[in-house]
């Protein structure tokens, strides 16, 4: 009986030796690179480089980036990827057709279920895209109708800071509800009192989306789902879905296609032009792309454009003396008797660099979004595998003192004007909207945006500090997100 022991004892142990070491070789196999693939920092089995990014990855980053150079590469988990942090490879890497898929996520996939922009791929994507950068700038979508929109926006912010004068306000989600309404007049030409006792719909639904976000770094969807958050994401993004379905029900009702009023019927209008089945314009396939698209403005846009409003405010809330100058540039070119518009802009250079500056500096979209080679590519001499996910860190880019001096992380809007301090001076190495093939379809309407909303409220107000509360430093809380900490500040009418 004894003897019946020991031996099964042994062949346990024999049978566990085994599989070891066929799981060591089957890792070390899999993990084998080519010679040319980029080096990094050494991984651990399963866990990859996770443990040593640690709580503040952005440092992280930066000092893997002193130390492997310009592309170095990563495991996060079991997954392959290569970090770029120099502008210029990754504007080149980014506009080749091989670097331009997009890794499975599945917090980015629920949303969009693989269509639309964000999360699509190949020709559907280039269709979409396409079709959707042609509206955003075409006339009839842009530039009178939207500044006109815009315009009102900024009009009812200020009336909210007029009734909040002198009293402390919270910078954090102080934008929301504008950039929300900003974003849904251009998608629906619905706009909604989001300064309301009860917040609309749309407002709501988008604030509880972005609430939820910061689960897809941890993707523990399927491990306590309820105590993670994942749960109250999947609620989250079906409510926001089904506002977005009712808004589309509600202009294929009521469409003119003679008449497009704004990107949901411009969409409309192409769906019924299209008769090709294989198209992803048609019927059913359309209106999830559509659905999709809708999805990936607001996901794209409201917390990023929100975020940095409030960055802009807490860098001015420090910066007595920039706010001076602006609000000199506004009273010289705009005057007391208007409000600033989208025309001025050419004319406002410091406003305008404040913007820009505030974009470099907070880097609120540190990472971009990442991408993945979708065949084997040779580049500046290393190889990078088909299916690899390309991260791009911006974050260490606007904050490299090689580019941008030794007062890199000092904020000063000047850097972005010319000598004579008359003219807005575009930067290489300025990557806020990431490079490529895939770069952020809302550029040309956030800049708008958030240029008018800043402008608007320095005519009007200073940005003074609440007595109560202590100025916090600019250093942003730690994480793989860029959230300023919490702050507050009194808005002080101003007299001309």
């Amino acid at each position: 009986m004894l003897s019946s022991t020991v031996h099964s004892y042994y062949f346990e142990v024999i049978l566990t030796t085994i599989a070891l070491l066929f799981g060591a070789i089957y890792y070390f196999t899999r993990n084998k690179k080519d010679p040319r693939y980029p080096s990094g920092p050494k991984p651990i089995p399963l866990l990859g480089n996770v443990l040593q990014i640690g709580n503040n990855p952005l440092r992280t980053f930066q000092k893997w980036a002193e130390e492997y150079g310009p592309i170095y590469s990563l495991r996060l988990g079991t997954q392959d990827a290569v970090i770029i942090n120099d502008p210029k490879l990754v504007k080149e890497l980014f506009s080749e057709r091989s670097s331009a898929g997009r890794p499975f996520n599945p917090f980015t996939h629920f949303f969009g279920k693989g269509k639309g922009i964000v999360n699509a791929g190949g020709p559907e994507l280039e269709a979409q895209r396409r079709f959707t950068l042609r509206k955003l700038r075409d006339v009839g979508l842009l530039k009178s109708s939207i500044e006109e929109a815009l315009m009102e926006e900024a009009n009812t912010l200020i009336r909210f800071f007029e009734r909040k004068a002198g009293k402390p306000i919270s910078g954090k989600r102080l934008f929301n509800g504008p950039v929300v309404n900003a974003i849904w007049r251009l998608v629906s030409g619905e706009s909604n009192d989001w300064d309301s006792a009860t917040k609309p719909e749309i407002v709501e639904g988008s604030e509880e989306v972005i609430k939820h976000v910061h689960i897809y770094l941890i993707l523990l969807e399927y491990i306590a789902p309820g105590f993670f958050g994942w749960t109250q994401w999947v609620n989250a993004v079906n409510n926001f879905m089904r506002i977005t379905s009712v808004a589309v029900d509600k202009h294929t009702d009521k469409l003119d296609v003679h008449n497009p009023r704004d990107f949901i019927d411009h969409y409309l209008v192409e769906m019924q032009e299209t008769k090709d089945p294989a198209s992803s314009f048609y019927k059913e396939n359309g209106r999830k792309n559509l659905e999709a698209i809708v999805g990936d403005l607001f996901v794209a846009g409201t917390e990023t454009s929100s975020t940095t409003l409030s960055w802009a405010w807490l860098y001015l809330l420090k910066n007595k003396d920039i706010q001076r100058r602006a609000q000199k540039e506004l009273d010289l070119i705009v005057g007391e008797s208007r409000q600033p518009s989208l025309s001025d802009k050419p004319l406002l250079p410091y406003t305008e660099a404040i913007l820009l500056e505030t974009l470099r500096l907070s880097g609120v979209a540190p990472l971009g979004a990442p991408h993945r080679m979708t065949a084997d590519t040779l580049f500046k001499g290393y190889f990078l595998p088909k299916d690899l996910t390309v991260i791009s860190d911006l974050y260490t880019i606007h904050h490299d003192p090689k580019i941008w001096g030794q007062d890199a992380n000092v904020f000063r809007p000047e850097r972005f004007l010319n000598e004579a301090g008359d003219a807005v001076v575009r930067h290489e190495a300025f990557a806020a909207f990431s490079f490529g093939r895939r770069q952020c379809i809302g550029e040309g309407f956030a800049r708008d945006a958030l240029f008018l909303f800043i402008a608007s409220i320095l005519h009007k107000f200073n940005i003074d500090p609440d007595p109560d509360s202590p100025v916090v430093d600019t250093e942003p809380m730690p994480g793989i997100l860029v959230e300023h900490q919490p702050f507050k500040c009194i808005m002080n009418l101003r007299k001309h």
